[in-house]
C-alpha cells in the first residue's frame, strides 16, 4: 500500500528550461549593468563554459549549484578586473536576484489539483537536484516536506534522497512511489532500491534507459490512474 509519493521539481511539474533561460538572460543583463568590463570581454556562452570548466576544477561543487554559480560569478568578475572584495559582494548580490528569477515557475495546469486530491491520501514530498525552494512555489501547502541535493551532498541517481524521504516519512521502499522525467536520476534511482517508478514523459520519448519504469505518463493526471487497484501499468 503506497504511503509516500516522492516528486522530481523541474520538468516534471513545470518545464524548466524557459525559466533558466529568463533567469540567465535577466542574470547577464544585470551583471553586464554591475561591472560593464564583463560585456566587453565576454558573452553569455562563455560564462556558461566558464561555469563548466570551473566544475571540472572543482568537482565537489556538483553537489552545490547554487554556491557553484555563484562562485563563478565571482571569478569572472576578477577576470574582468574586478576587486575581489567588489567580485564577490557583487556575485552575492546577483545570486540573490537570480534566486527570484528561478522561482518564477508556472505549473503545469494539471499538478495542483492533483497534488490537492493525493495530499488528502498521501504524504508528499519533493526529492531534487536543482535549488527550488518548495515553501515559495504555489503548491507549496500540498507539500509535507522536501529535499534538495544541496543540503545532503548527494545528487539522484545516488541513494541518499530516497533513503532521507522515507525515513523522514517512516516507510519503506513497497510503501513508496516516486514521480520523475529522468529515467536515469529519478527511474533508475528510486528503482534500484525497490521503490515504485512513474516515468512522467509528456512529449512521448522512446524508452533509452538502464530500468524500466513501473508505470509511464503523458500528464500528472495519469498518476490518480495509477492508484487504482485496475490500472494497467502503461497508458
Amino acid at each position: 500500500m503506497i504511503k509516500l509519493i516522492t516528486f522530481d521539481l523541474d520538468d516534471t511539474l513545470w518545464e524548466n528550461m524557459p525559466v533558466l533561460i529568463r533567469a540567465e538572460q535577466k542574470a547577464w543583463k544585470k551583471l553586464c549593468e554591475y561591472w560593464p568590463e564583463t560585456h566587453e570581454r565576454m558573452n553569455p556562452k562563455q560564462v556558461f563554459e566558464y561555469r563548466v570548466k570551473l566544475l571540472e576544477d572543482h568537482p565537489q561543487l556538483k553537489y552545490q549549484i547554487t554556491e557553484l554559480r555563484r562562485f563563478s560569478l565571482q571569478k569572472i568578475l576578477q577576470d574582468c578586473d574586478c576587486p575581489e572584495s567588489r567580485a564577490e559582494e557583487i556575485a552575492g548580490d546577483l545570486m540573490r536576484e537570480f534566486m527570484e528569477w528561478r522561482h518564477d515557475v508556472k505549473c503545469f495546469p494539471e499538478v495542483q489539483p492533483v497534488l490537492s486530491h493525493l495530499s488528502a491520501d498521501y504524504t508528499l514530498a519533493a526529492v531534487t537536484n536543482g535549488n527550488v525552494d518548495v515553501e515559495k512555489l504555489s503548491v507549496s501547502e500540498f507539500f509535507d516536506f522536501a529535499l534538495k541535493a544541496e543540503d545532503y551532498n548527494s545528487l539522484k541517481p545516488e541513494p541518499t534522497l530516497f533513503l532521507k524521504a522515507m525515513e523522514r516519512a517512516g516507510v519503506t521502499p513497497d510503501e513508496t512511489l516516486h514521480v520523475g522525467d529522468c529515467l536515469k536520476a529519478d527511474v533508475a534511482g528510486a528503482g534500484a532500491l525497490g521503490i515504485g517508478t512513474v516515468w512522467f514523459n509528456p512529449a512521448d520519448k522512446a524508452f533509452n534507459g538502464d530500468r524500466r519504469p513501473d508505470y509511464e505518463i503523458r500528464s500528472l493526471t495519469g498518476l490518480l490512474r495509477v492508484l487504482d487497484k485496475d490500472l494497467q501499468p502503461e497508458y
